[in-house]
């Protein structure tokens, strides 16, 4: 469906790493509508990978295969097969990271991915031809714009904001206010186990069910909003 036909407003959101707190993560945005892409390390468990978030507690991710349906009705897109940061490999371990990462997922979920999120948002114009050249059509960055315009490089696509962003609410109410001539998109973007370690879910609850529910606005994954 090209959105675009019917709607001036498109919101989207992206989480990275595929972690325990994508589970609560995935109520919240069913009980409210909204789509997500999820961009995953497959060659990281439960067991590998682990770290310790700001002493905490332990951030597990989870065991993909096992997983398959807990994702159903949203994204999955590359971030890596081992969060490697890219722009400090040669060509053949970007190779492995990007490519092997992306025939495992379509391996587990049954689709090939068109898209993604850089690892430690770390990207330079080798990367981004290597994502041409593997047929990845948008990869995302950390870099936000705090602005909905469309963007011309999808493969150096800057997001909208983080979701502990101070000005996510009043980015929303801009938002929904808006009735713009041409296409706008809301991107946000984070980590679920970060609403766990700020014990903030309350907050990103409240932003949306704000944001939900609207009859000018399309909700829809990365790659039906971006492509």
């Amino acid at each position: 469906m090209n959105w675009r036909k019917h709607y001036k407003k498109a919101i989207t959101f992206s989480y990275d790493d595929g972690v325990e707190q994508d589970v609560r993560l995935l109520e919240i945005l069913s009980d409210y509508g909204l789509k997500a892409t999820f961009n995953l390390n497959t060659g990281l468990d439960y067991d590998h990978g682990t770290w310790q978030y700001e002493d905490k507690f332990q951030v597990h991710r989870l065991n993909l295969p096992e997983v398959r349906a807990l994702y159903e009705g949203h994204e999955i897109a590359v971030h890596g097969r081992e969060h490697l940061c890219l722009t400090g490999l040669d060509e053949a371990a970007l190779h492995r990271e990007l490519a092997l990462d992306a025939e495992e997922i379509t391996r587990i979920f049954g689709e090939a991915p068109v898209g993604m999120a850089y690892a430690y948002g770390a990207y330079n114009d080798a990367v981004v031809e290597k994502l041409r050249s593997l047929g990845l059509q948008y990869a995302r960055t950390v870099e936000s714009t705090h602005s909905f315009a469309e963007q011309p490089d999808l493969l150096r696509f800057r997001p909208t904001c983080h979701h502990d962003d101070e000005k996510l609410f009043q980015l929303a109410d801009e938002f929904l206010s808006m009735k713009p001539d041409a296409p706008q998109i809301f991107y946000i973007w984070g980590h679920s186990y970060e609403f766990e370690g700020k014990k903030n879910w309350d907050r990103f609850r409240r932003f949306c069910e704000r944001i939900s529910g609207r009859e000018d606005i399309f909700y829809g994954t990365n790659r039906q909003v971006l492509l």
